[in-house]
């Protein structure tokens, strides 16, 4: 199953052998892929990849670790299968990793905001460590988001924890950092998702059901994400988020979003899709035709070209060609993913 990247690439995230930033989408080298590959996730500077068999491998930015690699190996431009196995989640905050199997969860990386979860006051992980006595006895880890500086975990009987930075209300009360995993206690329903944004986590019930919840940007609601959430949303298949805004897929294909929008990150039209990959602040999606269309903040050339003066695809999109038929997107920091059969 082939696989394709393009956009930010300083650290060799991209895995395509070499640290130039790409516009278009170039073939990526994976070595000893072992299965069918189930998700991918971007740091700042690094790449996460997960496969059907829970093996993960890594590429980039390593000086600390965060590749789970050691650290003599200060950047990697070509995936690299980790000695972690048997993991079902996979996330990254900008300088840390995060995995999951269903009682277990392992950090490696930076986090000097709590985000790898480990007590106070613990900022490195140089290979990966297993967060103690987490998750609570009885339950297991059912979804695993996150973003900049925060992770959010949702266990089997609803509830939420989570830890990093809290400042702005993304992990409940009180406001601060959090060190180690807290369960969010201002939650109103039993959670089967969450989605994870640079100020913000919102939370998701039964699709059935409808019921949503958004926390944080608690100092400012400066692009009117908490004051657009709607008070329901049934019907949903995915949930995602960049860095300002919530992105919600239906079972109609629709697509509804909400959040920043000074890049042109929010849907430029109504268009029937059947998946999307929310990115830092750029989004793609693989259209009900087959098409892969990228729009929003393309600095890097992760929306490939053209873009306009401030290096944004806005108010359109851009459509990435990357021969075969697509099975599966994803987006990172100024990153783009797409596998092809």
């Amino acid at each position: 199953m082939p696989v394709y990247a393009l956009g930010s690439n300083g650290s060799g995230q991209l895995g395509v052998g070499h640290d130039e930033d790409l516009s278009a989408p170039s073939l990526v080298a994976i070595q000893n892929l072992d299965a069918s590959i189930t998700s991918i996730k971007a740091g700042g500077n690094h790449t996460l990849i997960l496969t059907k068999s829970g093996t993960v491998y890594a590429t980039g930015e390593n000086t600390d670790g965060r590749c789970t690699l050691s650290t003599e190996e200060t950047s990697i431009s070509s995936f690299v299968q980790s000695n972690l196995q048997k993991m079902n989640l996979i996330a990254a905050t900008w300088d840390a990793s995060v995995f999951a199997s269903a009682h277990a969860i392992y950090v490696c990386g930076s986090g000097m905001k709590g985000e790898l979860g480990l007590g106070q006051s613990v900022v490195k992980a140089h290979s990966p460590q297993q967060i103690p006595d987490f998750p609570p006895t009885g339950t297991q880890i059912i979804d695993l988001a996150a973003c900049m500086g925060h992770v959010v975990v949702v266990l089997s009987n609803g509830q939420v924890y989570g830890w990093g930075n809290g400042l702005h209300g993304q992990l409940g009360n009180p406001l601060g950092v959090v060190w180690s995993p807290r369960r969010l206690d201002d939650i109103l329903f039993p959670v089967s998702r969450a989605v994870c944004g640079k100020d913000f986590t919102c939370v998701f019930g039964d699709p059935a059901d409808g019921k949503l919840q958004l926390l944080g940007v608690a100092k400012r609601d400066r692009f009117n994400i908490k004051s657009s959430t709607p008070q329901t949303l049934s019907n949903w298949i995915d949930v995602q988020a960049t860095w300002g805004g919530v992105y919600v897929l239906l079972r109609d294909n629709k697509l509804v979003a909400w959040g920043r929008n000074d890049h042109g990150q929010l849907p430029p039209t109504d268009m029937p899709v059947t998946a999307m990959a929310a990115g830092s602040e750029h989004m793609l999606v693989l259209t009900t035709t087959g098409k892969v269309l990228a729009w929003g903040w393309g600095e890097h050339g992760n929306c490939g070209l053209p873009t306009d003066e401030q290096r944004d695809v806005k108010g359109r999109w851009n459509e990435l060609e990357a021969g075969n038929i697509v099975q599966y997107i994803s987006a990172g920091c100024a990153t783009s993913w797409i596998i092809t059969t």
